[in-house]
């Protein structure tokens, strides 16, 4: 009964077409990239006739279909077609090298190093001691009504000069020996009156040199100042050398002598300083470097001019020697700045002044003049004591006298520093 049921039912079965189940919206992806939205109206095993969301009705080969779906459309992404690039050759990238970190900073309490320094410019050289002669016999003559000597006011050329020094540092104590040699060319120019004119004049050179040796300690020091109080001792020599010093005599009938001479005076001092260092640091490579020295010095002096006088009567030609030996002491100071740039840690360029100055005090003074034709001018052999009363006066004369010397030196130099371990 089963059976017969079965086959009646089967041809109607065939000749009903499929009707769709779902009368919903789906989304149908064809193969060549179309997607369509629609209502599937009826499907058979080879085609399917849908309904789009326009309104329009369209059969498709199932072949043509890709894939059907519930789904809100999604498009499918096509392989685009990128154009075809060279092959370019990477350029190869030159690693920078890492420039090494430089340190300027210096422990000054655990310094175990030697700096050495060299530096040249101009200097200039003034002392007033050449004078001294002149201007004992100036208040000498005001006792017989002699007018005085006019000397005038010298001028002073300044010439090449050199510093140098090598201090060496351990911790908080230091030592070296410094020096310096400056110099400048002079004039002289002297007139008097009496029964004529005397007039006098010379150019010539004078030098200086100094040699200190000195010691040091740190007394205080933070990240951007040090104090350094200081002691050393200090030489000066000085020397002021005419060749061509002249002499002319005037009368009212003309030249009446004139003279050629030779004026040389040696200077040496001597003594201890006392002081302070201070060094003011502005950031890594700048420094301000300041000392101030107090001068106790203590030496001598020689002086002499040797002179040909040629009179106008000729038979009168004589040779004059005219000598002075002076001891004294002197007190003055040293001031010294130097602004310092360092190129690396241990290398620095500086620029800097230097300035002396002391005042003498007159211990002891000895003249005299000695003639080829006379002699000893002015010493009776007969009275030796009216001679040793007249070199007194002329000292206790000589020690009422203020006399001065300075010295400056401008300076561009560098500094070397070597360090140890």
């Amino acid at each position: 009964m089963k059976l017969y049921f079965f086959r009646f039912l089967l041809p109607f079965a065939l000749l009903i077409p499929a009707v769709s189940l779902f009368a919903e919206m789906k989304t149908i992806y064809l193969k060549n990239g179309q997607v369509i939205r629609a209502e599937i109206l009826q499907q058979t095993a080879t085609n399917m006739t849908i309904k789009t969301t326009e309104g329009k009705t369209i059969q498709l080969n199932k072949s043509e279909i890709n894939t059907v779906t519930f789904n809100e459309p999604v498009k499918i992404p096509q392989d685009e077609k990128k154009p075809i690039q060279a092959e370019q050759t990477p350029t190869p990238q030159i690693a920078e090298v890492p420039k090494p970190i430089v340190n300027f900073h210096i422990d000054q309490l655990k310094r175990n190093d030697l700096e050495v320094y060299f530096g040249l410019g101009a200097g200039r050289y003034s002392p007033e001691t050449q004078e001294l002669p002149v201007l004992i016999q100036n208040k000498v003559g005001l006792l017989s009504g002699t007018l005085p000597t006019i000397i005038d006011k010298p001028t002073h050329s300044p010439e090449l000069s050199q510093t140098y020094g090598a201090i060496y540092t351990w911790r908080r104590w230091s030592g070296g020996i410094t020096g310096s040699h400056l110099g400048n060319r002079s004039t002289y120019d002297s007139h008097s009156y009496g029964s004529g004119m005397i007039h006098s004049t010379g150019s010539f050179p004078e030098r200086q040199s100094s040699l200190k040796s000195e010691f040091s300690f740190l007394a205080f020091t933070n990240e951007r100042f040090d104090l350094r109080p200081t002691i050393g001792y200090q030489y000066f020599w000085g020397q002021s050398q005419d060749t061509n010093l002249s002499t002319s005599y005037y009368i009212d009938s003309g030249l009446y002598l004139y003279s050629q001479g030779v004026m040389k005076f040696n200077e040496t001092l001597k003594g201890y300083t006392i002081g302070l260092k201070a060094t003011i640091r502005m950031g890594e490579r700048w420094e301000n470097r300041l000392e101030y020295h107090n001068l106790t010095l203590s030496g001598n002096q020689d002086g002499s001019i040797v002179s040909a006088f040629v009179p106008a009567n000729l038979s009168q030609v004589a040779f004059y020697r005219q000598g002075q030996n002076l001891s004294w002491n002197a007190n003055g100071f040293h001031l010294l700045y130097r602004l310092v740039y360092r190129v690396t840690p241990t290398i620095s360029v500086y620029a800097g002044f230097q300035f002396y100055e002391w005042k003498y005090n007159l211990n002891s003074d000895f003249q005299y003049l000695y003639s080829s034709k006379d002699g000893l001018i002015g010493v009776d052999l007969s009275n030796p004591n009216a001679y040793l009363v007249q070199q007194k006066l002329m000292e206790t004369i000589g020690k009422t006298i203020n006399l001065e010397s300075r010295s400056a030196i401008l300076e561009f130099g560098l500094m070397k520093r070597f360090e140890f371990l």
